[in-house]
């Protein structure tokens, strides 16, 4: 009697351990499978650098090109460059016109290494920031005046946050004569018109129309130094309704018209969702 009133005793353990055993397997799976969704790309927010030394770029005519922009664990942003010229305030994407980008230089990286010359010229700090090359908008003359402006939009194929870039070698001289005019428009997605701060190194103007960026008196600056110059500012801290989706970018002469004349836009800085 005391064998048979021991092992039912003994069985129930064991089904009991086993029992525990087999429900805990799920406990521990889905604890470990909790981090990948936490962790979705298309949900964060990731740092991006359009860098004109190293960032894939590709230039197809004077004036169209486009870069492909890549940040780590996420997919990369194109950014989209398109120019368009005007005469009297009439578009004019005519290839003779006077008014118009430089066919050859407009929407191109200059060169890091060799001698260079006054028209093609080495950057290898634009602005004075080492290693920072930029891209040129590039006049072989216009007509004094805004309605002989370039335009070049720039398009985000994802709203960007917190964008920031330098237009540099915004120049004045009186001989020969050209005088440079810088304004930008950004806007959403929906079209609203987003704001920006300004940081003037050198010039007046606040980047807008009638108030555009320009160098007073007779001053032409080396593209490789400061002092003519602009960094642009977007807000970071945005709701998702601010965030840029293009920019504008005015670029026009205000005295002479025979002159070769340029600017210069840096290295773009933005945060992104991640796809």
């Amino acid at each position: 009697m005391a064998d048979t009133g021991t092992t039912p005793t003994l069985s129930t353990s064991r089904r009991a351990l086993v029992r525990g055993a087999a429900w805990s397997v799920p406990v521990v799976t889905m604890a470990a499978t909790a981090p990948a969704f936490a962790a979705s790309p298309c949900s964060d927010r990731y740092t991006y650098q359009l860098n004109w030394g190293t960032t894939p770029y590709s230039r197809t005519s004077f004036r169209a090109s486009s870069a492909t922009v890549s940040s780590l664990d996420s997919s990369a942003v194109t950014v989209s460059f398109a120019s368009v010229s005007y005469s009297n305030d009439v578009v004019n994407n005519t290839t003779t016109s006077n008014n118009r980008p430089d066919q050859t230089r407009n929407l191109t990286v200059p060169a890091n290494t060799g001698t260079g010359t006054t028209q093609d010229p080495v950057v290898t700090s634009l602005g004075g920031r080492q290693g920072e090359r930029g891209v040129m908008l590039y006049h072989a003359a216009s007509t004094p005046g805004r309605g002989n402006r370039q335009e070049v939009t720039i398009t985000f194929s994802r709203p960007v946050r917190g964008l920031s870039f330098y237009v540099t070698d915004i120049d004045t001289i009186t001989n020969p004569a050209y005088s440079d005019r810088v304004e930008v428009l950004a806007r959403t997605g929906t079209g609203a018109i987003v704001g920006f701060a300004n940081v003037k190194d050198g010039v007046t103007g606040n980047g807008v129309n009638g108030d555009p960026w320009l160098r007073a008196g007779d001053s032409n600056v080396g593209e490789n130094a400061g002092g003519a110059q602009v960094q642009v500012n977007f807000p970071t801290t945005t709701t998702g309704a601010a965030d840029v989706k293009t920019v504008t970018i005015t670029y026009w002469n205000n005295s002479g018209g025979t002159q070769y004349h340029r600017v210069f836009l840096g290295d773009l800085n933005f945060t992104a969702i991640g796809c």
